[in-house]
């Protein structure tokens, strides 16, 4: 093999195996390391701990537990108790409408896009900063009233405010349907942690 190599010019020195130290921390780097908004990481730990209160969905949809409310009394005990204890449930239901009307409406969603860009863009900004532009200085009360100018029309022209009375309605009209014809926990002897259990 030697003559061979030899012959064709090829030092033998590159075949020979031999341990290459890499210089440290050459693979340690962070490459490309994205840091999340604190609003971001807020958000997600209140949803979290307001799953921790979801009821189950079989639970909650139990129409065996249904019945019509005897008098106005039994209606007032059964809202306050329902209201209390479904509280997520029900706030999951008014965000999937919210979600629905804001997919539903282009230029719903195209104003809530513009509104919360500008709002994020002007709260990350340094206190005092300000901003320049054609040789006109912005205060950042300046930037905060231009991006309402801009929001407020396409909010408005997107019927922002019909579609928030529309969700609250509905949102009452399900929970107060729903809080008024569950029974009470001891209402029909039993207790939900029975309703609970895996049949």
């Amino acid at each position: 093999s030697t003559g061979i190599n030899a012959e064709y010019g090829v030092d033998e020195k590159l075949f020979i195996e031999e341990e290459v130290e890499l210089p440290s921390g050459l693979f340690s780097k962070k490459m490309g390391s994205v840091t999340l908004p604190p609003q971001i990481n807020q958000a997600k730990e209140w949803i979290l701990k307001k799953r921790e209160n979801l009821r189950p969905w079989q639970e909650f949809g139990n129409y065996t537990r249904a019945s019509k409310p005897a008098n106005i009394a039994v209606i007032s005990k059964r809202v306050s108790h329902n209201v209390i204890y479904y509280y997520t449930n029900y706030a999951f239901i008014s965000a999937l409408l919210i979600v629905y009307c804001i997919i539903s409406s282009p230029l719903l969603l195209l104003a809530i896009t513009v509104s919360g860009t500008a709002c994020y863009l002007i709260s990350t900004q340094k206190e005092g900063k300000t901003l320049q532009i054609g040789g006109h200085t912005f205060t950042p009360k300046d930037q905060a009233l231009i991006a309402a100018c801009i929001s407020l029309p396409l909010l408005f022209f997107a019927s922002a405010g019909t579609v928030i009375f529309w969700v609250i309605g509905l949102t009452c009209s399900v929970v107060g349907i729903h809080a008024s014809m569950m029974q009470l926990p001891n209402e029909d002897g039993t207790e939900f942690s029975e309703m609970n259990a895996v049949v």
